[in-house]
């Protein structure tokens, strides 16, 4: 089981506010038996709401204890109490059948009401607070997303413009490579003589089968140097550094590279002189 899914999962929230489902309660109550850090949650989630009760708690009035006695009074209808007795014209206030009118049960019940009235107000701003913490992680999920998207671009566009200006420095020479042996293929290389640069643009050469990959080489005086292989080059590719050339050529050799080149398996060819 993975508890930390599970204690994130929103069910021991329920749980603790009394809304959760038998089911959710029973497998609640199992879990918090098996795993400390369920019952440490749920002890964690009760003093948080206990505290957010607390802190958003709205004080009694000072005279609500006078007005609730003066309205269970004043509705109390007893013999004698705010009425004229038969044949007097004056009102009889006795304490006593006032305080025997006066109902200990209505104001233990009305405070149970104000009790529930502010409980379920707490549990409703409970209930938008975590809301909004979760809409706010998703915001922030997203400006995570959005912002490595924008580095990923950001870096790709550096690499091109790295490229370019490589490409169009001055000494850099373009070579074409055409298809020999019967086989299709063009692909053209920029080469500086400075630097020693090499990029491939590979504009037509067909995809290597599985466990084969092109390499290129360097002919200086007839003899083939390797230059670096076409590891995933799709376009323009940068490949190893070359000092001297006669020509280029690619061949395709086994996955890794090969210190000598398969001739037979030779794609394409260009001198750098033409």
């Amino acid at each position: 089981m993975n508890v930390s899914a599970y204690i994130q999962s929103g069910v021991i929230e329920s749980y603790v506010l009394g809304l959760a489902t038998p089911e959710e309660r029973a497998e609640v109550e199992k879990y918090r038996a098996r795993y400390p850090e369920i019952e440490a949650a749920i002890q964690k989630c009760e003093a948080n709401l206990e505290a957010y009760c607390f802190d958003h708690a709205k004080p009694l009035e000072i005279n609500m204890w006078d007005n609730l006695k003066r309205r269970f009074a004043e509705s109390t209808d007893v013999t004698g109490v705010g009425h004229p007795y038969p044949g007097t014209g004056t009102l009889v206030h006795d304490r006593k059948l006032v305080r025997g009118a006066f109902s200990w049960g209505r104001v233990a019940a009305a405070a149970v009401f104000l009790l529930l009235v502010s409980v379920a107000g707490n549990v409703l701003l409970y209930q938008r607070y975590h809301r909004l913490k979760d809409d706010y992680a998703a915001v922030i999920h997203r400006n995570d997303l959005l912002l490595a998207g924008n580095n990923a671009i950001r870096d790709t566009i550096s690499m091109v413009y790295s490229h370019v200006r490589s490409v169009a420095a001055p000494g850099t020479r373009k070579i074409l490579l055409k298809g020999v042996g019967g086989k299709e293929g063009e692909v053209t290389i920029y080469w500086n003589d400075d630097s020693h640069d090499v990029f491939v643009y590979t504009q037509h050469l067909p995809p290597a089968p599985k466990g084969k990959q092109f390499q290129l080489w360097a002919l200086v005086d007839g003899k083939p140097v390797d230059a670096g292989m076409l590891d995933n080059c799709l376009g323009f590719c940068r490949l190893k550094p070359v000092e001297h050339a006669d020509a280029f050529a690619i061949t395709l050799e086994k996955e890794g590279g090969s210190p000598t080149p398969d001739l037979t398996q030779l794609y394409v060819m260009g001198n750098v002189a033409g």
